[in-house]
C-alpha cells in the first residue's frame, strides 16, 4: 500500500472543508430567498366624499393607500352610484402619485343592505360584480369592505362569502384586465370583542391584504364614563378600562383571533368626541347624551388657541381638552330680572378626548415596534390645518418613515 503524503492530505481536508462551508452558506441563501418578503408598512388615508377637502389638497407624500368613501347600497342589497362614487379623476390622480386608491363599500347606512344582499349565494354573486364593475370603471386598485359590523351566524356567513366571492371575481377582473399585479382587498373589523366574535377569520385573512382595526369610539355618549375614546393604552382611573385601548383592541385579534401582525393595521382617529363633564371619568347623564359631539382635530386645535385648557395623560398617552372655568362674578347683575333658560343651549363644562401629534407619533412607534403592518386615518378632512399641512398625518409618517 502507497502512503499519501501528508501535505496532500491536510490540503484535501482544507478542499472539503471549503466546500462543506459554501455547501450551508448556499443553503442557508436558498432557505432565506424562499421566505416572504416582509410587508411594507402602509398609511391609508380615508377620503369622504362629505368631507371639504379637495382632490387636490389630498397629501399624496404621506400616504401609501387612499380609501375612497363610500360606494353605498340601498335596503335591498343595489349598489348606489352617485355623482361622487366611482371617480375616475381621483383615482387618475393617485396613479400620477403612485397611490393606489381603494373604494370603500358600505357605511353605516349600508348595514341592511348588505345584510340582504348577501343572505343567499345568488345575489351575493351579484352584488359582487356589481362592485367589481364599480371598480372597472372608475379604475380604482381594490376594494375596502366596511360594514358595521357582522352581528350573529346568518351575518357572519355572509360577510365571509362577499369576500370570498369579491376575491374570487376581483382575480379573475385582473386577468382579464392583465394588470401587473392583483387588487387589493381589505375589510374593517370592530376594536370590541362583542362584534369581533362574529368575523370568521380563519376563512377571510387569507382573502385580504389586511384589516383595519377601528381602535376609536371606545367611549360615545352610551357609555357609562367620560373616558378617552382612542387611548393607546388603559388607563388605571376608568372603570371600564380591560376594554378600552388600542394596544387591548389589536392583541385581541393577534393573539385571540390569530392575525398575523402584518395583517392588522391600527386605526387612528381625526376626530374628538366632546363630553358634557367637568373632569376625566366622570360618570356620565344619560339625560344629557345629546349633548356629546364629534369635533374635527383641526376645530378641537382651534380652541386650544382660544383658551382652551390642554392636559397630558401620560398613563393613557393622550389629551385631554377642557373649557375654561367661567369667570367669578357672584355679585354681577345680582338685582337683574330673572332670564328664560334655552333647555336647546348648554352652557356647562366640556370635556374632549382626542388624538393629537404627541398620541399620534406615540400610536406609529408603538405599532411600528409592534411588528403590525402600519396605520389609517379617519379622515384626512378632519387634519388639514390653517397652514394647509395635514399635522396628524405627519406625525405618523415622522415617527414611522418609510424604509
Amino acid at each position: 500500500m502507497v502512503s499519501r503524503p501528508a501535505q496532500s492530505f491536510n490540503s484535501f481536508n482544507v478542499v472539503i472543508s471549503l466546500m462543506t462551508s459554501f455547501v450551508r452558506t448556499l443553503a442557508l441563501f436558498l432557505a432565506l430567498s424562499a421566505l416572504p418578503a416582509a410587508a411594507e408598512r402602509v398609511m391609508v388615508g380615508y377620503f369622504a366624499t362629505f368631507g371639504n377637502l379637495a382632490v387636490e389638497q389630498i397629501p399624496w407624500d404621506g400616504l401609501t393607500h387612499l380609501s375612497h368613501c363610500y360606494l353605498s347600497l340601498d335596503a335591498g342589497g343595489k349598489v348606489l352610484a352617485t355623482d361622487a362614487v366611482p371617480n375616475g379623476a381621483l383615482t387618475a390622480e393617485g396613479r400620477k402619485n403612485g397611490v393606489p386608491v381603494l373604494v370603500v363599500v358600505g357605511g353605516g347606512n349600508s348595514v341592511a343592505g348588505l345584510e340582504k344582499a348577501t343572505a343567499a349565494e345568488s345575489s351575493t354573486k351579484q352584488l359582487a360584480a356589481d362592485i367589481v364593475k364599480v371598480v372597472a370603471d372608475g379604475k380604482y386598485d381594490g376594494v375596502d369592505l366596511n360594514w358595521e359590523f357582522p352581528r350573529d351566524a346568518a351575518t357572519s356567513e355572509g360577510h365571509a362569502r362577499l369576500l370570498a366571492e369579491l376575491r374570487r371575481q376581483l382575480n379573475a377582473e385582473a386577468k382579464r384586465m392583465q394588470r401587473k399585479s392583483p387588487y387589493l382587498m381589505t375589510t374593517s373589523v370592530s376594536a370590541s370583542p362583542d362584534f369581533g366574535q362574529w368575523i370568521d377569520a380563519k376563512r377571510i385573512v387569507p382573502l385580504v391584504d389586511w384589516l383595519g382595526v377601528m381602535a376609536y369610539d371606545m367611549a360615545d355618549p352610551w357609555s357609562l364614563h367620560a373616558a378617552h375614546h382612542a387611548p393607546l393604552f388603559p388607563s388605571s382611573l376608568d372603570p371600564e378600562r380591560e376594554k378600552r385601548s388600542v394596544a387591548t383592541a389589536t392583541r385581541y385579534w393577534e393573539r385571540q383571533r390569530g392575525v398575523p401582525k402584518d395583517k392588522l393595521v391600527v386605526g387612528v382617529p381625526f376626530y374628538g368626541r366632546s363630553m358634557p363633564v367637568a373632569k376625566p371619568f366622570e360618570q356620565l347623564d344619560p339625560e344629557q347624551r345629546r349633548r356629546h359631539q364629534v369635533m374635527a382635530f383641526s376645530a378641537v386645535r382651534k380652541l386650544v388657541d382660544e383658551g382652551w385648557r390642554a392636559e397630558w395623560d401620560n398613563e393613557s398617552r393622550a389629551p385631554w381638552l377642557s373649557s375654561p372655568e367661567p369667570p367669578n362674578e357672584p355679585n354681577a347683575e345680582s338685582d337683574a330680572p330673572l332670564r328664560t333658560v334655552d333647555e336647546n343651549v348648554y352652557d356647562g363644562p366640556v370635556l374632549i378626548s382626542y388624538d393629537d401629534r404627541n398620541s399620534v407619533h406615540g400610536k406609529a412607534v408603538w405599532a411600528n415596534e409592534q411588528g403590525y403592518r402600519g396605520m389609517y386615518f379617519w379622515a384626512i378632512h378632519q387634519d388639514r390645518m390653517p397652514d394647509g399641512r395635514h399635522w396628524l398625518i405627519d406625525a405618523a409618517n415622522n415617527a414611522w418613515p418609510k424604509e
